[in-house]
């Protein structure tokens, strides 16, 4: 080994070490930039709610509305990823109607994190911990978006006492990736991985700087629809916060296992079910090359079908020109469904 060679060696490995150590640096800046930005998040967006002590975390409840004796208490379920405020165009209407709760499953927004598993059945647990923690008298009225509706069967399934009826809004299907093309398999994997990539960033700050990402753009057009001063909430709790897509992370990994959950929940015999399903809810799977097929729409609508079956005593409604998240284009027809099922 000549003497040149082992120059070349060591200068190698102090430009490494030095680049190893510019890198520590960033990412150390990250962490204490992420650090502070998220402070201050907290201060300009403190819970609206109340926080209730559920046996190891607190978990953020929003009701509004008046207490009306053996009128049913509604309870908005949000889908994957989805705080409290994704209801904003709903709640308010129905609480001109009766008592209506949104809430931040535990890990989202201003909901502390836990170690336990995401499945639907813990979530459903937790959600009836929380009801009874804050005092929201049953019987309750359900109401759940995609995998929300999931929550809520298993919820229905397992206190069939507390629930007066259900509203599932494009709710997901347990079969649905079992049935549908191979394609929509990748898509959620995709899906995950994105995830994944933001659970590792996000700590560090990135998602602040790269806002202009692909990814926030779909999160953009998801919230369009909210008030402005919403839509600040939604920036600050979702997408830059590195707790949010833990937490996402873990609903997904889990996803499987609460599918199997909610084929194995029966609801009560007769019990008043709504189902409503988006003419367009199937393009909320479509990658940017990926077109949809006649095939696929056949199928996601029978799919939405069978969800309509699962109770004697259901209404099957296709709500026309809407994509998935019918509570944000056409909150109306959520709200016209919990007031149908509350006799108003």
């Amino acid at each position: 080994m000549t003497a040149k060679f082992v120059t070349h060696i060591k200068r190698g490995a102090v430009f490494f070490s030095i680049l190893l150590g510019v890198q520590l640096l960033l990412l150390t800046a990250g962490a204490i930039y992420q650090s502070i930005a998220s402070a201050a998040d907290r201060q300009a967006f403190p819970p609206p709610g109340q926080l209730v002590y559920v046996g190891g975390h607190s978990i953020h409840i929003f009701c509004r509305g008046p207490h009306i004796p053996k009128q049913p208490t509604v309870i908005l379920e949000g889908g994957l990823g989805a705080p409290f405020f994704v209801w904003s165009l709903v709640q308010p209407k129905i609480a001109d109607l009766a008592r209506v709760c949104s809430y931040d499953r535990a890990g989202y927004a201003w909901s502390d994190a836990t170690p336990q598993p995401r499945t639907a059945r813990q979530m459903a647990d937790e959600l009836h911990s929380l009801l009874q923690r804050s005092g929201e008298s049953a019987p309750y009225l359900l109401v759940g978006h995609s995998l929300g509706g999931i929550i809520a069967r298993v919820y229905a399934a397992q206190y069939p006492q507390q629930v007066s009826g259900l509203v599932l809004v494009d709710a997901r299907h347990p079969d649905f990736f079992t049935r549908m093309p191979a394609g929509y398999q990748q898509i959620d994997r995709n899906n995950l991985r994105d995830a994944q990539t933001l659970r590792l960033i996000s700590p560090f700050g990135l998602t602040r700087i790269l806002a202009q990402n692909p990814i926030f753009g779909r999160f953009e057009s998801y919230i369009a629809p909210l008030p402005d001063a919403v839509k600040a909430q939604a920036r600050a709790l979702m997408v830059h916060n590195p707790q949010h897509w833990a937490t996402a992370v873990a609903e997904r990994e889990s996803s499987a296992e609460s599918y199997t959950q909610a084929r194995e929940s029966a609801l009560s015999v007769g019990l008043p079910l709504i189902v409503l399903s988006a003419e367009n809810g199937v393009q909320a799977w479509k990658s940017p090359n990926m077109e949809i097929t006649t095939e696929d729409r056949q199928t996601w609508m029978t799919l939405q079908k069978e969800l309509s079956e699962l109770s004697s005593n259901s209404r099957w409604v296709i709500v026309p020109n809407s994509g998935h998240y019918i509570h944000l284009e056409q909150p109306d027809v959520v709200v016209d469904a919990i007031r149908s099922m509350l006799g108003k």
